[in-house]
């Protein structure tokens, strides 16, 4: 099986830990990355975009990252992107909310590189 690539967007209004995320996800080749700093301008990326791993924070300054999610879901339907929630906070915090809207994952931040190589290969592969 080629390797094919995978068309990542990452949401966070917090320059430095997207940056951090843009970094960790410069390791796989085969990830192209687009980056968003409130929840419109994601839901806009990823409408025309459409791709296949979307790192949401939780907390945007317009709306939170479960609402883009479920903007999104909305929009797309089945073919919504597999998604992360990021967050500086436990996860426990926002879990049910989360799960009710369809997420795949919680996240918390720092994040590791194992949690990220997952998800490059749940994005890539579609399993």
């Amino acid at each position: 099986m080629t390797t094919s690539q995978v068309n990542v967007v990452i949401v966070d209004d917090d320059i430095i830990s997207l940056e951090v995320m843009k970094a960790m996800l410069a390791h796989f080749p085969d990830a192209k990355v687009k980056t968003a700093l409130t929840g419109q301008e994601a839901f806009d990326l990823i409408i025309e975009q459409r791709p296949d791993l979307v790192l949401l924070d939780h907390e945007l300054p317009d709306f939170n990252g479960v609402e883009l999610y479920c903007k999104v879901h909305d929009q797309l339907g089945d073919a919504t992107p597999v998604a992360a929630m990021v967050s500086g906070h436990k996860p426990e915090q926002f879990q049910a909310e989360c799960e009710a809207a369809g997420i795949n994952k919680l996240l918390q931040k720092p994040l590791a590189p194992s949690d990220l190589t997952e998800l490059m290969r749940i994005a890539g592969t579609g399993k």
